[in-house]
């Protein structure tokens, strides 16, 4: 294909999704439209005037890698998108949303062009020293991942000792009948489950299963996310998009006027939510929220600014 050629299917392609011809910003995702033009229109409100932005299907994005430009920046809204943008493209820059750690880290080995991330959940640091401050069963953590997440058990063990707790990993398939054999297996030792993102895992109704399970045997899972808490997990830390979104606007910023992509990392803002049914079956009290924010740096829902 000559340069003309390129030229004019560029133009067609940033005429169909509304982009100009200067370095776009692609916001890759394979959800309903509804959704990502929300996040879209969020985004665009906190990036300058006139920024090239739009919505891109997977399916859509994958048939027109060749008009990519060099400068051009590709937000990968999920674990999936980012695999198969790290396993396809060979130009521009690419930013996960809506990652775990331990799913980009997996990813972003097989990602030949610059790449960064803005992670969901909460540091390791974070979820231990809360869980030391109101769990003294000091039984092992159980977890269970996929093959879709890098786990480094050494670092994470040493770290866990730190607060108290030890762990005991259990690497699962994906398939829901391994999946619930794993839960069962670990819980022989183990009286929580210290869960990770790992999208694929939990996915299809999975995570439900494991809660109902968990439920019947008394057993209790410390959550990625508010909406494993309002299913039946104990508590999780977490952010909401709009700190997401503020990370990810910064990386933007610094990309465009340095040419620098800052280090994936998880928000500063961070939430925590409680279970009141499960803390007062388990005899767990909560920290005050004055006394989250001021020990651990953490908003509560009850009262968040």
């Amino acid at each position: 294909m000559n340069r003309k050629v390129k030229q004019i299917l560029l133009a067609v392609f940033c005429l169909l999704f509304g982009l100009k011809t200067s370095a776009a910003i692609y916001v890759v995702h394979d959800t309903v439209e509804s959704s990502v033009r929300a996040l879209t229109f969020k985004l665009s409100q906190l990036l300058p005037s006139g920024t090239s932005l739009a919505p891109v299907r997977l399916s859509s994005f994958m048939k027109n890698l060749s008009l990519l430009k060099q400068e051009d920046v590709l937000i990968a809204v999920g674990a999936e998108n980012f695999r198969q943008i790290c396993a396809s493209v060979n130009t521009g820059v690419v930013i996960a949303i809506f990652i775990g750690k331990e799913e980009y880290l997996k990813a972003q080995s097989k990602c030949s062009v610059s790449s960064s991330g803005v992670f969901s959940g909460a540091p390791l640091d974070k979820r231990l020293a809360l869980l030391e401050a109101i769990w003294f069963d000091r039984k092992p953590l159980a977890v269970i991942y996929s093959d879709n997440l890098l786990v480094d058990e050494q670092a994470m063990q040493k770290e866990a000792r730190q607060y108290g707790f030890e762990f005991i990993f259990q690497k699962t398939e994906l398939d829901r009948l391994s999946i619930l054999k794993s839960i069962n297996f670990v819980l022989e030792e183990s009286s929580v489950i210290f869960s990770l993102v790992d999208t694929d895992m939990y996915k299809d109704g999975v995570a439900q299963d494991i809660l109902k399970l968990l439920f019947r045997k008394q057993q209790v899972m410390i959550g990625p996310s508010y909406a494993f808490v309002r299913s039946g997990s104990m508590f999780a830390i977490y952010s909401d998009t709009s700190a997401k979104l503020e990370v990810l606007v910064e990386y933007i910023t610094r990309w465009n006027e340095d040419g620098v992509m800052p280090d994936a990392t998880y928000p500063n803002k961070l939430r925590v939510s409680f279970n009141p049914y499960l803390l007062k079956s388990n005899g767990v009290v909560p920290p005050s929220s004055s006394y989250l924010r001021e020990k651990y740096g953490l908003c509560s829902e009850e009262r968040c600014e």
